[in-house]
């Protein structure tokens, strides 16, 4: 993952599919499609002379219950509604269910 600094915007470029899909997952936590947005934190301290080289960050706002939605695929082609926003997506067989205002959206057909 690259990081770009300019003045106060940080730019997060992932470099695969992986790091594609993972912050894909962390931005849908983040943002959810009624315009409210979570924020992150930094946590405890970031030392790259350690053995440890990670930076962690705590999401503000987000209920310590809540767990990163696990994704799930749908069999066959349909249609996925949010409950709290009524937006409706259709998938085809092999999508993934999408999340959108921080829950996983529901299969209505």
């Amino acid at each position: 993952m690259r990081i770009s600094i300019d003045k106060n915007i940080v730019e997060f470029m992932p470099e695969n599919n992986t790091e594609k899909a993972e912050f894909e997952a962390l931005w849908k936590m983040l943002i959810d499609c009624n315009g409210t947005a979570l924020k992150l934190t930094p946590v405890g301290e970031y030392n790259p002379n350690k053995n440890d080289k990670s930076a962690a960050f705590y999401i503000e706002g987000l209920d310590a219950s809540n767990k990163p939605p696990v994704s799930i695929v749908v069999q066959e082609d349909c249609t996925v509604w949010c409950r709290t926003c009524n937006k409706l997506v259709n998938l085809k067989k092999g999508d993934a269910i999408p999340v959108c205002c921080g829950k996983v959206m529901e299969i209505v057909d």
